[in-house]
């Protein structure tokens, strides 16, 4: 990875267009949708819980919208920067399926409900370069994959409580996506999915499938790299702001690992009114001189 300076600094601005908010209102209101309503679903309370909690904090409705999604995702969310307002993005293939639905709902809920009590995003700053072109436009979707990772890891209990580990297994996709680029070198999203299978995959023979897969790709790279980052994030206590952030910044430099003159970095922006968003900058290492006798 290559790395120059520059003061600027290039900040995602991201919206959607034909999202509407959901109404959460008393059930005795006529022609009005059902308090604890979500896309056309009754939530559980513990869910609906979560709903007040993110709309109490943010000071704003829930945005909700049923959208295309790209291959292999099921939903999506975040806060708009520009006005703070939360956003839960569900594929449409899920529309009349109310138990996935609310599985889906209750998972990007739950990232939504990190946002609110401060819980990091990561955005590689536009000084970072690698020699595909900028980190930003070229990696951040690797960067966005991890903090999912650590983030589900988090709240894994939570979804294990409501039963929903069960109807959102993702099992195979993995290896799909290996098989089909057999002949490719590895890259940085292959470990970061190697290190999902060991994470979340519920049964041991989907992970051994994947890592055969690898072996024939012949990407130990990958497979390295991938379990280091799985005992990195299963090994820490996440239950901190601080804490994520620190295995967010070890997981990277397993990554990316940058030449040994340099070191990644994290920094408040300072930009951002409405959730914690750290900028993923570098820095030169500090020169240790050897005291003289």
């Amino acid at each position: 990875m290559k790395f120059k300076q520059s003061t600027t600094i290039f900040l995602f601005l991201i919206l959607s267009a034909g999202v509407f908010a959901q109404t959460i209102v008393q059930d005795d209101e006529p022609n009005q949708t059902r308090s604890g309503d979500f896309l056309g679903i009754r939530l559980r309370s513990e869910i609906q819980a979560i709903v007040k909690e993110i709309e109490r904090k943010c000071n704003k409705k829930i945005l909700a919208e049923f959208i295309n999604q790209k291959e292999f995702m099921l939903g999506s969310s975040y806060i708009s920067d520009a006005e703070g307002i939360p956003v839960v993005l569900i594929d449409y293939k899920l529309e009349d399926d109310a138990k996935k639905l609310e599985a889906v709902a209750a998972h990007e809920l739950l990232h939504l409900r990190l946002r609110v009590n401060n819980y990091p995003t990561f955005l590689f700053s536009p000084t970072v370069q690698t020699a595909k072109g900028r980190a930003v436009d070229v990696e951040q979707s690797t960067a966005n994959d991890l903090l999912s990772l650590i983030e589900h890891r988090i709240f894994k209990s939570e979804m294990e409580r409501f039963g929903l580990n069960k109807l959102l297994d993702l099992a195979g996709d993995t290896a799909k996506v290996a098989k089909r680029r057999r002949g490719e070198p590895d890259e940085q999203s292959d470990s970061i999915n190697y290190a999902r299978a060991i994470l979340e995959y519920p049964n041991q023979k989907d992970v051994e499938e994947v890592a055969r897969i690898y072996k024939e790709n012949n990407w130990t790279r990958a497979l390295e790299s991938g379990k280091r980052i799985a005992d990195f994030i299963s090994q820490s206590n996440l239950q901190t702001p601080a804490a994520v952030e620190a295995v967010f910044l070890k997981c990277i430099m397993e990554l990316y690992r940058p030449p040994s003159t340099h070191t990644f970095k994290l920094t408040v922006d300072p930009q951002n009114k409405f959730f914690r968003r750290m900028i993923i900058g570098t820095a030169r290492r500090a020169v240790q001189r050897r005291k003289r006798g």
